[in-house]
C-alpha cells in the first residue's frame, strides 16, 4: 500500500513539473526602446536637413534642458541633448547631426554609469562616437561628465571621475579639447549644492557658467 501511494506521489510531481512554465527571461533595457528616446530622434531625423545650424550640444537629459539658443546668444545652436541617453544610444543617432555642423560639445556617460555599464564600456563607445563626428569633419570638444551630488556620490563619483581621467588623456593624445566643468560645478568631487534640488540635474546659475566655458570656443 505504501509503495502505491509513494508511486501516486512520485507520478503527480512528475507531472507538476511537466506543466510548470519557465521562467521568462528578463529583457535587457535599452535606451532605444524608450518612447521619449523614440520621439526625439525621429524629429531629429526630420530635421537632419536643415543646414543654417553649426554647433550641437549633444547628450543626455543635462543636454536637454538647457537651453542652448539663448544661453549663448546664437541661433546657430542645436540641442541634440535626449533624457536618458546613454552612449549606446548617442552612437544610434549621430546620422541625424547635419552635414553643415562644425563643433559638438558633447557631454554623456552618467546614465551609463548609473546603470552597471563598465567605464571601460563607456569609454570604448566614447571612442566610436569620436571617431564617427571627426570623419564628417566636425571638431569635437569632449566635456567632462558631471560628478553627482552628496546623495548619490557614493555609488557612482569614482566611476565618473575614472571616465574622466581616460577622456581627459584621450583627448590631449588626439588633438581635442577637454572642457573641465568640474572645475567650476563640482567641490570635493561631488557637485556642488548651490547647483542642483536633486543632486543629478543642474539649475540655472550653473547653464549660465557652463555657458560661459563654451563661448571660449565659438
Amino acid at each position: 500500500m505504501k509503495k502505491k501511494i509513494l508511486s501516486g506521489f512520485l507520478f503527480a510531481l512528475l507531472l507538476s513539473g511537466c506543466n510548470m512554465k519557465e521562467p521568462k527571461q528578463v529583457q535587457e533595457w535599452k535606451i532605444q526602446d524608450d518612447p521619449y528616446y523614440k520621439h526625439k530622434k525621429s524629429q531629429f531625423e526630420m530635421l537632419a536637413q536643415n543646414d543654417k545650424y553649426k554647433v550641437v550640444m549633444l547628450g543626455d537629459s543635462i543636454t536637454d534642458e538647457g537651453e542652448w539658443a539663448e544661453l549663448l546668444d546664437s541661433r546657430l545652436i542645436q540641442n541634440r541633448g535626449i533624457s536618458g541617453d546613454t552612449t549606446d544610444g548617442v552612437l544610434q543617432r549621430l546620422d541625424s547631426i547635419n552635414k553643415s555642423v562644425k563643433q559638438v560639445f558633447i557631454m554623456i556617460g552618467v546614465n551609463d554609469i548609473m546603470r552597471g555599464k563598465s567605464v571601460d564600456e563607456i569609454f570604448t563607445n566614447y571612442q566610436k562616437i569620436v571617431q564617427i563626428l571627426k570623419e564628417k569633419d566636425i571638431k569635437v570638444y569632449i566635456q567632462s561628465t558631471l560628478y553627482v551630488g552628496e546623495k548619490r556620490a557614493e555609488n557612482f563619483n569614482i566611476k565618473v571621475e575614472n571616465l574622466n581621467t581616460k577622456l581627459k588623456q584621450f583627448a590631449s593624445h588626439n588633438n581635442l579639447i577637454f572642457i573641465d566643468l568640474n572645475k567650476i560645478l563640482s567641490s570635493n568631487k561631488m557637485l556642488k549644492h548651490e547647483f542642483t534640488s536633486d543632486d543629478l540635474h543642474i539649475n540655472g546659475k550653473a547653464y549660465v557658467l557652463w555657458a560661459d566655458e563654451i563661448k571660449k570656443y565659438i
